[in-house]
């Protein structure tokens, strides 16, 4: 399902709004802990569009069926014999599960179920109650492993889910580092909101500037600037002459599209993530 980046390797659906997930595996040492977190997300998705939801994943070398309790644990069933396939869970369910015909998956799994916004759903964000897709998760991952300060332009495709893939970010670095969001623009209400009641390090450009321009901002890990398309040239030329001595990792996060006509890191030599 690419609008979600998200693959299954079977899906069968019933009537009742029931599924059964089947995921494939071909190596007798595939790591059980990649299994199992592999079908807790999957559980994640599948909740959205069934109402009931069996989960097994089939090592065919080992001949070992995994499926996951109702307490998110690993739990293994030897089918290498006739007599085991036929007295297991799996042979059972398969046996009377009447599958139909769906259509098309990418109706059924809509982008609007997975990309929870911090702005609309703050609630849900907080109490961490959705998951990145692929897509977000490799951009979390680069910018998560670099290690040396310096500035760093982060391009997002529209319609990405950028805003909680940055939010999260900083949900998580947050936890160890100090870091502050400099939204270009004025601040929303769920922004002020995280500020306000959650202590969250959020402030719009024109505070940013101001506090740059009198040396008083405080020092931070991690500097993330987000809408940094929106960013003048004035204000970029102030942060390389702010920063470019300072132990920041900074990153400008702007989003891209196929009509965008400069991309923020045209005119500096900024490490482009993305």
């Amino acid at each position: 399902m690419p609008k979600i980046s998200k693959e299954f390797d079977l899906l069968a659906f019933d009537q009742m709004h029931r599924v059964v997930n089947i995921e494939l595996k071909s190596q007798a040492d595939y790591d059980e802990e990649k299994v199992r977190k592999q079908l807790i997300n999957n559980k994640y998705y599948l909740s959205q569009v069934a109402k009931e939801i069996k989960l097994f994943t089939y090592n065919s070398d080992s001949d070992i069926i995994y499926t996951l309790t109702e307490q998110d644990e690993l739990e293994a069933t030897d089918i290498s014999s006739t007599p085991l396939f036929l007295a297991s869970e799996f042979y059972r369910i398969l046996a009377t599960f009447d599958s139909i015909d769906v259509g098309n998956l990418d109706s059924l799994f809509k982008v609007n179920l997975y990309l929870v916004s911090p702005f609309r759903e703050t609630h849900a964000f907080l109490e961490g109650d959705y998951l990145l897709s692929q897509q977000q998760q490799v951009l979390q991952n680069n910018i998560l492993t670099i290690s040396e300060s310096g500035f760093y332009a982060v391009n997002v495709l529209s319609g990405n889910g950028k805003a909680l893939m940055l939010y999260d970010t900083v949900k998580k670095l947050s936890k160890d580092n100090t870091v502050l969001i400099v939204h270009v623009g004025k601040l929303n209400a769920a922004q002020s909101s995280l500020r306000r009641n959650y202590d969250w390090k959020i402030i719009p450009i024109r505070q940013f500037v101001k506090k740059i321009k009198s040396k008083k901002l405080q020092n931070f890990d991690y500097i993330f600037i987000d809408e940094a398309q929106n960013l003048s040239i004035k204000n970029i030329n102030s942060l390389v002459n702010y920063f470019e001595m300072r132990p920041t990792r900074l990153f400008l996060i702007g989003v891209t599209s196929l009509n965008t006509k400069k991309n923020i890191d045209n005119d500096y030599s900024f490490l482009t993530i993305g």
